[in-house]
């Protein structure tokens, strides 16, 4: 193979160099010796032949390098001009040899004209000195071998004791040694050789002083030996807080620390079982789910240590104290066996919030009043939990309310968006240090009493509930202060007509499959309850019950139809909810594939279509021509969908048609397509929302990338 072919490779320059090197510690020979009278200029080049002649002469019996090897070296240090750079090859094995060196002419001319004084920023004052001090202290205790991987950098990049300070930063990440960047930045001050490298041969040096004398290895910076070896400050002792003593008697503090929160104070079993209900309300919660499984002879008792870890798994641990849960646990203890916890009554007590065990046996109860309890209870954590707030606290605070309103019509405030920046979880709850930030960022000047007292009214455990002081500030007519007068004949009700979607069944089961396919709901759990004898029918009473308890809305028109289509023949009292369930059951599965092994299940896709978004033909070629338009332009390319959510606040998918057309209109899109076409595109991708009919602009968005994806593009 030609010399010129060689393919020198790193690893194996690098396994040479280790051989030389442990060859040289095992007999103590050094390179220096052998390569310095060779060069008598002292600039570090030889030529070729005179490198090899001695790790192939007298050298080779010591450390045994064979032709291929000495080849690679000659290689991989050869200059420029054809000699070998020996110089680099000795300070690899061997390090600098400064003391057989002969002091150059160049050296002399460099002290006779000294460097440059070092920039002030690049000073460091005696606390920061001994703060580095500590840093290299710190690295050094953990005893790791640096010189190593910054030698494989300098292989890499045949420098001279320089490296880049992003490669500095990654071998201080890669070795495990962590700094802070206040502390990394004194580490670049201090080693610092030009404006982007730094000299880490000096940081090796200072770091092996730590290791040989200790601390006092530094030098004269580091003055006071009897200091920790560390940067971190010890944390302050707070005697009150880890006693769980309240910080009231401080004052009224402006930091909001969860540690400086004062103990929550105990409640009554009865409001605990209320919160209790509301949470399984609110997530509807299975709670015989959790137990079961801990109870394999269905006896309805298990120990008090399997109960409360139930009660963890289904997160009561975000509403309810270790005490909260220990009462709760005690009152339901088995009195007959101590150690036992009756689930099934508390599963009971529970599940009131849905539906009364038993109901049959007791037909004068009247259902829901349990939810209705649950569903007027105040906020949790808020003011109105613990008996409401002091006369003097609610003056304070209409008082704060009035002054926020009179700031909010004067210079014509809307403080909506000024909130809902900061909430991030979009559930109308900001922290107490933001709600200081927008009223100041507005120039709204309220005391720090009252804010205080907007805290107290408007406070819960989620934060400040800026949507009710919202709510609040909008002005409303006052009322009259005299005696009503004689309340008016009631009119006839007008005969309303009958809504068609309300009496087409295939509607209704579409709206019933559309909410089991986005919400998971299975009516057949529901209704099953109410079926002991596995007849397969149930009440009408029961039908409405268990469809309500599994959250179908529906209006009373649309059960009624629903009740009639499924009720049993022979008994027109009863409904076949089998029939009823299977019937909706399509939505998640199809039956009957047993039969067919070969037939592929397609899964129900639930649409938002209304009769308010039917096009006929005329109208369908006329959308597809203006979406053949707007699909030159996607969002790929105009950028439209960012436009659209920041008009889009609440996140809802859907916003008016003015401000669709503001879009497109900002994105020199409207003057594509015609105000017919528009018309007809608001009417193609329309939703009714509330009381009136806003645009999916994600529906518009999608429908544009897929004409713009699926129609020929020029190569």
């Amino acid at each position: 193979m030609p010399e010129g072919s060689r393919i020198v490779r790193l690893a194996d320059v690098w396994k040479t160099c280790n051989k030389i090197r442990a060859a040289a510690f095992r007999v103590g020979l050094n390179l220096w010796d052998f390569y310095r009278p060779l060069d008598p200029e002292g600039n570090s080049l030889i030529s070729e032949s005179k490198f090899v002649s001695v790790l192939a002469g007298p050298l080779r019996s010591v450390i045994g390098l064979s032709d291929a090897e000495i080849a690679q070296l000659a290689d991989y240090f050869r200059a420029q001009d054809g000699r070998v750079l020996y110089h680099q090859l000795c300070q690899i094995v061997h390090g600098e040899d400064d003391g057989g060196r002969e002091r150059t002419s160049a050296e002399c001319i460099l002290e006779a004209c000294p460097p440059p004084p070092e920039p002030a920023c690049h000073k460091l004052d005696i606390w920061q000195m001994r703060r580095l001090c500590c840093l290299l202290a710190t690295i050094a205790q953990r005893d790791i071998p640096l010189k190593p991987y910054f030698q494989d950098y300098e292989l890499v990049a045949k420098n001279d004791g320089r490296i880049t300070f992003a490669h500095f930063a990654r071998i201080l990440n890669y070795i495990g040694v962590l700094v802070s960047p206040e502390d990394f930045n004194l580490l670049v001050r201090k080693f610092i050789k030009d404006s982007y490298t730094l000299d880490y041969v000096e940081f090796i040096k200072a770091v092996e002083a730590v290791k040989k004398e200790g601390i006092r290895g530094l030098g004269p910076e580091y003055n006071n030996p009897a200091a920790l070896i560390d940067t971190t400050l010890p944390k302050i002792v707070r005697p009150e807080i880890e006693a769980g003593l309240s910080t009231a008697p401080l004052g009224a503090l402006d930091v909001f620390h969860p540690a400086l929160q004062g103990p929550k104070p105990s409640r009554h079993l009865l409001d605990l079982m209320l919160r209790v209900q509301e949470f399984v309300l609110q997530r509807r919660v299975r709670v015989s789910e959790f137990f079961r499984d801990y109870d394999p002879l269905n006896s309805g008792r298990i120990s008090p240590q399997q109960f409360r870890r139930a009660l963890d798994v289904m997160g009561f641990g975000a509403i309810l104290s270790d005490l909260d849960m220990l009462c709760i646990t005690r009152h339901y203890i088995d009195p007959n066996q101590p150690d036992r916890v009756c689930w099934r009554t508390f599963e009971d007590d529970c599940d009131q919030v849905f539906t009364i065990k038993e109901l049959e046996k007791h037909p004068e109860v009247s259902a829901g009043g349990v939810a209705a309890a649950v569903s007027e209870l105040p906020p949790l954590g808020s003011a109105a939990e613990h008996g409401g707030p002091s006369p003097m606290e609610l003056d304070q605070a209409q008082e704060a309310l009035l002054r926020v309103r009179a700031a909010c019509a004067e210079r014509s405030l809307d403080l909506r968006p000024a909130f809902g920046e900061h909430d991030e979880h979009n559930n109308g709850h900001v922290s107490r240090a933001q709600v200081r930030r927008v009223l100041a960022r507005l120039g709204i000047l309220v005391t720090a009493a009252q804010v205080r007292a907007l805290e107290t009214r408007y406070l819960d455990d989620c934060g400040f509930h800026y949507v009710a002081l919202l709510d609040e500030l909008e002005e409303r007519p006052a009322e009259s202060a005299t005696i009503a007068g004689p309340a008016p004949a009631p009119r006839r009700p007008q005969q309303s007509t009958v809504d068609p979607l309300e009496t087409d069944i295939v509607q209704i089961l579409a709206k019933i499959k559309g909410k089991m396919v986005r919400e998971g709901v299975r009516p057949r759990e529901f209704l099953s309850q109410f079926d002991p004898r596995r007849e397969l029918i149930i009440s009408r009473a029961d039908f409405y019950r268990g469809l309500g308890a599994a959250g179908l809305a529906l209006s009373p028109r649309e059960m009624d139809t629903l009740i009639e289509v499924f009720c049993s023949p022979g008994r027109r009292r009863y409904v076949e909810y089998e029939r009823f369930c299977s019937t909706v059951g399509e939505a998640l599965t199809q039956g009957g594939l047993e039969r067919a092994p070969l037939l592929e299940p397609v899964p129900h896709v639930p649409t938002i279509d209304s009769p308010l978004n039917f096009l006929n033909f005329e109208e369908r070629n006329i959308v597809a021509n203006a979406l053949t338009k707007l699909a030159k332009f996607p969002d790929q390319l105009s950028n439209i969908l960012e436009v659209f959510k920041d008009i889009d606040k609440e996140r809802c998918g859907t916003i008016p048609r003015i401000s669709v057309e503001r879009a497109l209109c900002q994105r020199n899109l409207l003057q594509l397509v015609s105000a017919r076409e528009r018309e007809i595109i608001y009417k193609c991708f329309g939703y009714r929302r509330g009381c009136g009919d806003e645009v999916n602009y994600r529906a518009l968005c999608n429908a544009l990338d897929v004409l713009f994806a699926t129609s020929a593009q020029p190569c």
